[in-house]
């Protein structure tokens, strides 16, 4: 069986990543793109152009939708793509609050229908590697890990910079940052804390960070920029030692396409490094698939897509509110 698909907004993103990964795959058919704009819409060559959202739900020739619309519109559209009886694979961050994010998971529960956030990045065997290397105690007892992604926007009308859009450098590269600690490496904050440097103009965070401690005081620090170079990386602190990632969230757009994890004695010498190359987006399809087909869960499912709701709230709240720490219940 081949999956449907439609495409909801024709955002670079789908068009660049997602889509070319689609027909990759064997088992998906890209079916359709809704958009506004016949233009933008027509450079997918799809069997069939909607001019609104609406039209694309309705139709019965669609199986799964891939919502990489604004932030703020993740929610609704999300909603109603499964209140159609559409599968949903919806871009990262998939809510801007824990509330919007409860109404997604019960309306998949409601529909049952597979619902996954895209962070597509956690589907790199880079990951898994790193985690076999932490559980092996290589590092000693991890204590603190630190998250980086920035990127240079210079595009004034993004809608990365609109408030109202639920732009800002935490939602838009940070969440890889939290989602590594949280639902990777698995660090589960009691308190959280953010700063920020909010722009002027656009009344965004163009650079901030996050600090987090859970209740074993391990301890975390995400930082996210959109005004500083192209870097995305993380690293692990032990003990005895630590693990680098490079490359750690695109790896697919470095100079070699490789991701990169270096392994630190504590006196800095590296004792251990190993390059590797796969493919994220169409291993997160075929995740996709594998759900969609044999009717289960996705290994990173609403639940964990509300706990990171509930984090990024949190950091948001406290950028809000002169970087207070803020409890998380």
């Amino acid at each position: 069986m081949r999956i449907r698909w439609g495409i909801l907004g024709a955002a670079n993103i789908a068009y660049d990543q997602l889509v070319p990964a689609l027909r990759r795959s064997n088992r998906a058919i890209v079916s359709a793109v809704a958009s506004k704009s016949k233009r933008k819409a027509e450079r997918f060559q799809v069997p069939t152009i909607y001019e609104s959202y609406e039209e694309l739900l309705q139709s019965p020739t669609i199986d799964a939708v891939y919502i990489p619309l604004p932030n703020a519109l993740h929610a609704e559209w999300a909603i109603k793509a499964m209140n159609c009886g559409k599968h949903v694979l919806l871009e990262k961050p998939a809510a801007l609050t824990e509330s919007e994010m409860i109404e997604m998971k019960t309306a998949a529960e409601k529909n049952g229908v597979v619902f996954m956030e895209a962070f597509m990045y956690q589907f790199h065997r880079q990951h898994k590697r790193m985690k076999e290397l932490l559980e092996s105690g290589i590092i000693g007892e991890y204590r603190h890990v630190k998250a980086h992604f920035s990127w240079m926007l210079r595009d004034r009308e993004d809608i990365r910079l609109k408030p109202e859009l639920g732009g800002g450098a935490m939602r838009d590269v940070g969440c890889y940052g939290l989602h590594v600690v949280t639902q990777i490496v698995g660090l589960k904050p009691i308190k959280i804390s953010m700063f920020g440097k909010i722009h002027p103009e656009f009344g965004v965070d163009t650079t901030s960070t996050c600090t987090l401690i859970d209740e074993k005081n391990h301890t975390a620090e995400i930082s996210a920029s959109m005004e500083l170079p192209f870097i995305n990386r993380y690293e692990i602190i032990g003990s005895n030692g630590s693990i680098i990632v490079d490359s750690a969230f695109r790896p697919d757009v470095s100079n070699d396409g490789f991701g990169k994890i270096t392994v630190r004695d504590e006196n800095s010498h590296v004792i251990f490094f190993e390059r590797i190359k796969d493919d994220q987006y169409l291993n997160q399809v075929e995740h996709f698939h594998d759900c969609i087909l044999e009717n289960k869960e996705p290994i990173y499912n609403a639940s964990h897509s509300l706990e990171m709701a509930l984090y990024l709230e949190k950091g948001y709240q406290s950028l809000e509110n002169h970087s207070i720490v803020m409890d998380v219940k």
